[in-house]
């Protein structure tokens, strides 16, 4: 891919771990930016909405 991408994730995610995922992932593009969101599950976007909101409004603000 050659496109900025956001990857957030939570840290307390336990159905997909960020090591195993977000960590990863970020890792495995070269143009992209991570918000690792402290204390957030899986299902951050409803859990941590404002926060979640925030990382993606300033990633399309770049």
């Amino acid at each position: 891919m050659d496109v900025p991408t956001l990857v957030v994730h939570g840290d307390s995610d336990a159905i997909v771990p960020f090591e195993v995922s977000g960590r990863r992932t970020h890792e495995s593009l070269a143009d992209s930016s991570l918000v690792l969101i402290e204390g957030a599950p899986h299902g951050l976007n409803v859990t941590h909405a404002d926060r979640f909101n925030q990382a993606l409004l300033e990633f399309l603000a770049r």
